[in-house]
């Protein structure tokens, strides 16, 4: 199955016994949510889409993670002709601008498991609490046979981790921003400094000791793996772009690849480009789908609607998942008082919404992006409240 809190595959019996983070700063959250009883509904959907049919700017956006509640949203933008951005912190969109300019050389997780003798893993510890069976996720069960290079800000309980996993592992402190120069700059030093057995010194700073540049020269399948949500960085689509260029070099006479981890919103994305040709940040005219990735982004029309006054505008905001982070409430959402915001969220007094895979099942993709699962529910289903796809439909007949 795949688990709905960090779309990894993951074959636990019992998903709640697992080490998580995400997982447990979740539950607490779920558990101290009260499911609220719908009130006057069949009034509050006259109003809401009187309202909807009213309005002369509508935004549709928030945290999608299933393929349903994806093909509704898709079909609920393009009837009232609103803009649809649902990456709700740009996280997807880091990996996505960048493969536009530059294309994508990627990889399974189970490719990537049976082939692959070296990874590179960029980012920091966060991305194990987040998805704690990552290194499990790809390994073969080929003790120290594979190394793992660890670049970033990770200590020692990510070290252990994948060594635990059967990695062969080693780790260089280095600033994010600068991986993609030390690694170019690796790959016109590498064969010149294994072969000299000395110790080179990298442009973050950090030394990296010969048996390990002779592991990473020697490699015959090299597969780079980062997590958008990692990237706290300005113009994070260009760091990437730098990585995508690099990794397309490094497979003139070698295999290199990518694997981009995405969360949960990247179903949205995938759904989004079957039926629009775009993934995401489409504005809807007429029911053509206009892309443009920076002013349809959900930041930029709460910009305009603030800067121009517009009456009569709504936002529809989804969330389907559980996450410790609050949804899309940035400070800007003050500007929006005058604005109609439909809450189709868990805690929603009008419309409270099951969680995707968790409350209700749902078909989501894993972490790769590859493989689509039928996620089976891990609670019973509140007894007020409906899947998101539902209300969408609703407020649109």
């Amino acid at each position: 199955m795949i688990c709905p809190f960090c779309s990894l595959l993951c074959d636990a019996d019992d998903l709640d016994t697992i080490p998580c983070d995400r997982r447990s700063s979740s539950l607490v959250q779920f558990a101290s949510r009260r499911m609220v009883t719908p009130t006057h509904l069949e009034a509050r959907q006259s109003e809401v889409k009187l309202a909807l049919q009213r309005a002369k700017c509508v935004l549709v956006t928030g945290r999608i993670a299933s393929v349903d509640t994806a093909r509704a949203a898709v079909a609920f933008a393009a009837k009232h002709s609103a803009t649809l951005d649902c990456a709700e912190s740009g996280h997807v969109f880091k990996n996505v601008l960048a493969i536009q300019r530059s294309g994508l050389n990627s990889v399974s997780i189970a490719e990537a498991r049976d082939h692959s003798d070296l990874f590179i893993v960029i980012g920091d510890d966060a991305m194990l609490r987040a998805a704690p069976r990552m290194p499990f996720a790809l390994s073969n069960d080929l003790p120290n046979q594979r190394t793992v290079l660890l670049l970033g800000e990770f200590g020692q309980e990510s070290i252990r981790g994948w060594k635990h996993a059967g990695f062969d592992t080693w780790a260089v402190q280095c600033e994010l921003k600068n991986v993609p120069t030390a690694l170019s700059q690796w790959s016109r030093w590498s064969d010149q400094v294994w072969r000299e057995q000395t110790t080179s010194v990298d442009s973050t700073g950090g030394l990296i000791a010969s048996p390990l540049l002779e592991r990473m020269a020697c490699a015959q399948y090299t597969t780079l793996l980062w997590c958008a949500e990692n990237l706290a960085m300005a113009e994070a689509d260009l760091w990437v772009e730098r990585l995508l260029i690099w990794i397309a070099s490094r497979n003139e006479k070698l295999r290199c690849a990518a694997l981009p981890w995405t969360s949960t919103d990247g179903t949205f994305q995938q759904v989004c480009t079957w039926l629009t040709g775009f993934p995401g940040r489409i504005y809807f005219r007429d029911g053509i789908p206009e892309y443009d990735p920076l002013r349809n982004s959900y930041e930029h029309w709460i910009e305009r609607i603030s800067e121009s006054g517009t009456p009569e505008s709504v936002v529809v905001l989804i969330d389907e998942t559980i996450a410790s982070m609050t949804y899309l409430r940035p400070l800007e959402w003050q500007w929006l008082e005058k604005s109609l915001v439909i809450e189709l969220t868990g805690d929603s007094a009008s419309f409270p919404t099951w969680m995707a895979g968790f409350e209700t099942t749902a078909d989501m993709f894993r972490a790769d992006q590859t493989l689509l699962a039928h996620v089976e529910p891990t609670r019973n289903q509140p007894k007020n409240g409906k899947p998101a796809s539902f209300w969408l439909e609703e407020l649109s007949s």
